[in-house]
């Protein structure tokens, strides 16, 4: 009888074996949590950027930005390409962490020359507009929008050419030209018609700047977009006054 008791048990507990017991959510998601902050701290790139991403989110665990931007920091020192855009768009958005250029820059460099031509196009704009430890260089922001070379950037090229605040910098006529391409699939798009006005006015063409900017407010009105209509209006009445335009372009608002 004790034999066939003790082969009943041990035959129990094999099976039972074989079978998990559920752990509450609460406790399942903190074992996890601690797995993946034990691998963040073995060194594990994947387990550092989940873990950034945790703290950023304050998902499965109590938010901490700082914590968040310093893991997600972590992994892209490790070379891990996510990391490396989520701290480069971060730090140019300035959402959920402050803003910050020097620090956009870098991790966009690091993007660039891996291929990625949204890196590019962001760098672009930070040398374009510059500050925040970003010294602003239109010669360095044309070279980074001539790198992605699609429709919007080269439209960013030809604006750059006509309005940069630095002279040595301007290219009237290189801007009037790229401006006359990208109006050829289009001589209705607003956007390239201010880009050719205030090419024009850079030449010194002010009765074709004045003409060419009243199309492209006319085409504005037609367009989906009517947020530039005084920005427009206001070129306009700079190109009345035999003024040519000068801008920095700008960055999106954080």
């Amino acid at each position: 009888m004790l034999n066939t008791v003790v082969v009943f048990c041990l035959a129990f507990s094999q099976a039972a074996s074989a079978f998990s017991i559920p752990q509450p959510k609460g406790a399942e998601e903190a074992s996890r949590s601690a797995h993946i902050q034990l691998k963040a701290a073995q060194g594990d790139a994947d387990a550092q950027y989940l873990l950034g991403l945790m703290y950023l989110s304050g998902r499965y665990i109590e938010q901490n930005r700082e914590l968040g931007a310093k893991w997600v920091t972590a992994a892209a020192s490790a070379g891990h390409v996510k990391a490396q855009q989520t701290m480069a768009d971060l730090s140019f958005e300035g959402s959920l962490i402050e803003r910050n250029l020097s620090t956009a820059e870098q991790w966009y460099s690091e993007l660039s020359k891996q291929g990625h031509k949204w890196a590019n196009f962001r760098l672009g704009f930070i040398y374009a507009a510059g500050g925040e430890g970003v010294e602003r260089n239109c010669g360095k922001a044309v070279e980074q929008f001539n790198a992605v070379g699609d429709e919007v950037s080269l439209g960013n090229v030809a604006w750059i050419l006509a309005t940069c605040p630095e002279a040595q910098y301007r290219n009237g006529d290189k801007a009037l030209e790229l401006s006359l391409t990208l109006l050829e699939s289009d001589k209705q798009d607003p956007t390239n018609l201010d880009n050719l006005a205030a090419a024009y006015a850079e030449i010194g063409n002010f009765d074709a700047a004045i003409s060419t900017q009243l199309k492209a407010i006319k085409a504005l009105k037609l367009s989906a977009d009517k947020s530039k209509s005084a920005e427009f209006k206001q070129r306009l009445k700079r190109y009345q006054n035999s003024e040519p335009y000068r801008e920095i372009l700008p960055l999106a608002p954080n």
